[in-house]
């Protein structure tokens, strides 16, 4: 199978630097405009299925994707973002002020430490890891589009590549781009990270 990857679009609150993995913000003006920019060039991509995390601003991304297909969305919880606790809805100046012991400890040490109330990271990649491989199960052989968020793209990349959580840090998924990787159930390939969105260069 191809799975493409895509990160949500833009969000007032990316604007403002939040931590936000389970607030439900939507979309903003840019990312309405990279959410039609992707469901034109996926347009006359082959799709077979298109899956989302069913938090509200990559579920409007890929919603507006489908539009252009005809399609309808498959809403996955498994493929939220990382439960931030007590950390949820705060700029990260605040973070940092209030919090600022912790957090660096967690930076330094996200595999074993928790943010306050918050989702441990183990916990978290096993979801992703668990999501991606039912998705890779039952879709054999087939074209699929995913729309999730940045850290739970890292952590599917992470998985997929065997980098596991160490790994965690070496990805980034920007906006307004697609991933995609090729898959089987004993094989995996990353076929391009953070694409812009344009016609594949003549070979």
């Amino acid at each position: 199978m191809k799975l493409y990857l895509v990160r949500h679009g833009q969000t007032d609150m990316n604007k403002n630097n939040m931590f936000y993995g389970w607030t439900d913000a939507d979309i903003n003006e840019t990312g309405l405009r990279q959410a039609e920019e992707l469901k034109e060039f996926f347009r006359d991509v082959p799709l077979d299925a298109i899956y989302s995390s069913d938090l509200r601003r990559a579920a409007h991304t890929a919603e507006i994707i489908a539009s252009g297909k005809g399609m309808q969305v498959h809403y996955e919880k498994a493929f939220r973002e990382l439960y931030y606790g007590d950390w949820e809805n705060r700029p990260a100046a605040e973070i940092k002020e209030k919090y600022g012991q912790e957090l660096r400890g967690w930076i330094k040490d996200w595999k074993t430490r928790t943010m306050p109330n918050g989702e441990a990271f183990p916990a978290f990649y096993q979801r992703i890891a668990d999501g991606v491989e039912k998705l890779i199960a039952v879709n054999k052989g087939k074209n699929i589009l995913l729309v999730s968020h940045n850290g739970a793209l890292s952590a599917l990349l992470c998985h997929l590549t065997e980098a596991g959580m160490d790994g965690f840090w070496r990805f980034d998924s920007k906006q307004g781009h697609y991933s995609a990787v090729l898959a089987t159930e004993k094989w995996r390939t990353i076929d391009c990270l953070n694409h812009p969105l344009c016609k594949e260069e003549p070979k």
